[in-house]
């Protein structure tokens, strides 16, 4: 039986590595293996400019999306124009 192979899967792209670190960890907390692409090393990006990415195995992707849109449901909005 031949393995389907698929490449990781990037799940969300944020501006600072604090934040992408937080989304990976809570995944992580949550059984689904992540990685974060785009860190700073010795002050350059290794990757995109500007936006470091959380990752997921392919196999993980849907769970990954929901946990991501429970996380996003629960964060309390800044409302500043009232």
């Amino acid at each position: 039986m031949e393995r389907e192979h698929k490449e990781p899967v990037v799940v969300g792209e944020y501006q600072s590595e604090f934040e992408a670190t937080i989304i990976k960890n809570m995944l992580l907390d949550n059984d689904v293996p992540a990685e974060v692409s785009g860190a700073t090393i010795s002050g350059f990006r290794a990757e995109a400019p500007n936006m470091v990415q959380v990752i997921v195995p392919a196999g993980f992707e849907q769970r990954a999306r929901e946990l991501l849109d429970e996380h996003d449901q629960n964060r309390p909005e800044s409302d500043e124009s009232a």
